[in-house]
Formats: C-alpha cells, structure tokens, sequence
C-alpha cells in the first residue's frame, strides 16, 4: 500500500497551487496568460499523477477490504473523483488562453468552481479516507 505521508504531502502541493490560482482569478483583469497556463499545467501534473498514485497503489487493497464500510467508501470515493477529474480536464480544454482572454469574468467563476470542489476533495480524503487507509495498515 502507498505511503499516506506521501500522499499527505501531495496533497500539500496541490493545495499550494490551488491557492496560487486561487489569488490569481481574484484579480480584476487577467494576469499575464503564461503565467496563468503555467499554474494550469502544474497543477495538471500533480493532480495527474496523485489520481494514478492512488489508483494504482491506494484503492485497490480498500476495494478488497473484507470489511464493508471501508470498501464502500473507497468505491464512492473513486467514482467521485473520476468525475472531477474529468472536469478538471473538460475545464483546461475550454478554457485555451483565448477564451480566457475574451471573457475573464466567466472563466473566474468556473475555475473557482472547479479550485473549491478540488479543495472540498482533498480535505475529504485526508478526513476520510486516508484513516480508513491508516486503519486497514494497522489491521494487517
């Protein structure tokens, strides 16, 4: 089973990078666009390989989990975030640097969106999930 420090830490990492995209759609007009893509991208890339991290190494010993409770709520929490990603990606493939150019008040408001259901996740999984993890790692 993957390390929930490591995990932790990530977490950690995407959360900084939520903030700083965060403070950036605060802005009134848009910042300069590169920057903007730049913090897309880091955050695509953490997010990316967190989700496989977990896919790979995290949900397949919860799923299996003789006891109910933790394999149901590992199974809600992967299909819950399967589609998040999937908006994740629908978001930066809508949003090209000319759309965000042509209506920056609209884009703020989806990428807020999309900043706190991520954020909403992320303090979920640290609540909830990673002690079923913790819990499950004890057992054995």
């Amino acid at each position: 089973m993957t390390s929930i420090p490591k995990l932790r830490h990530e977490h950690f990492r995407l959360m900084a990078t939520v903030r700083r995209l965060g403070a950036m759609i605060e802005r009134k007009t848009a910042p300069p666009l590169l920057h903007l893509r730049a913090l897309h991208h880091e955050l695509a890339v953490t997010l990316n390989a967190h989700l496989k991290a977990e896919d790979s190494l995290l949900y397949p010993p919860l799923l299996a989990s003789l006891d109910r409770h933790i394999a149901s709520t590992a199974r809600a929490f992967s299909d819950e975030m399967g589609g998040l990603a999937f908006d994740y990606r629908a978001h930066c493939e809508k949003w090209t640097a000319g759309a965000i150019a042509a209506d920056w008040a609209t884009y703020c408001v989806e990428c807020r969106h999309i900043l706190d259901a991520l954020t909403i996740r992320i303090t979920r999984e640290n609540r909830e999930l990673y002690p079923l993890v913790e819990t499950l790692a004890r057992a054995a």
